[in-house]
């Protein structure tokens, strides 16, 4: 294992030695660099532990290929070893935009199916560079404590354990395990605003003041959600 996949599968095993033998659990893979290097992981961890991992990709119907990248994203889960890879049609309702629009589908879509499948945990593979686009995002709204303190890394079933890793660190894991990513052409779409806070802002940030901006900002959103607790 080289050093990438090592982080990251230590960063999904004490969650996954949360769980007893026969528990079932979800990952939401959405076939990008984050998804795919944590199923990976928490396959490779699943292997001595007795536990039911079921692989989901959620078709969000957005663009002309999106049933051709979620077969191909299914095609690389069975190929990491998962037995059960689902592919969930949605309908993405746009009257508060499409971002949000999507992520209400998606939650409401892996909430049900969680209940289907008596799912313990489902495993989101948001990374530190997310937390810190959404802090950011926050201080621009002017967000109280709550709000700026981010996503939490365990939030009821929900689990995001690679809130630790960068995107880069994805990134490269999924080149040391040979596997193509797919980058989603709304990443790149700067009328979005957290594209934009990720592609213009945060390097601006990083070359003015200096590196480590977004695990700082990472920090800081540990450190406010213990206040708001």
């Amino acid at each position: 294992m080289t050093d990438a996949i090592v982080e990251i599968r230590s960063a999904v095993r004490p969650h996954l030695q949360q769980l007893e033998a026969g528990d079932a659990y979800l990952v939401a893979v959405s076939g990008g660099a984050d998804s795919l290097a944590l199923a990976y992981a928490l396959i490779k961890e699943s292997e001595s532990l007795a536990l039911r991992a079921i692989a989901v990709t959620i078709d969000h119907q957005l663009q002309n290929q999106s049933a051709a990248v979620a077969e191909k994203t299914a095609d690389q889960l069975r190929r990491f070893g998962y037995q059960e890879v689902l592919i969930e049609k949605v309908v993405v309702s746009t009257e508060s935009g499409v971002e949000a629009g999507a992520r209400d589908a998606r939650y409401q879509a892996l909430s049900t199916l969680a209940e289907k499948f008596n799912s313990t945990k489902v495993f989101l593979g948001h990374t530190r560079d997310d937390q810190a686009e959404t802090v950011l995002l926050g201080l621009a709204r002017g967000s109280g404590t709550r709000s700026l303190s981010g996503m939490a890394i365990e939030n009821g079933i929900y689990v995001r354990p690679l809130l630790v890793i960068t995107r880069e660190q994805t990134e490269r894991a999924c080149k040391e395990i040979e596997v193509e990513y797919w980058n989603d052409p709304h990443n790149s779409n700067t009328d979005f605003s957290r594209v934009k806070v990720r592609q213009e802002v945060l390097p601006l940030m990083e070359q003015e003041l200096g590196p480590g901006i977004a695990a700082a900002l990472a920090r800081s959103a540990s450190l406010l959600r213990d206040d708001a607790d």
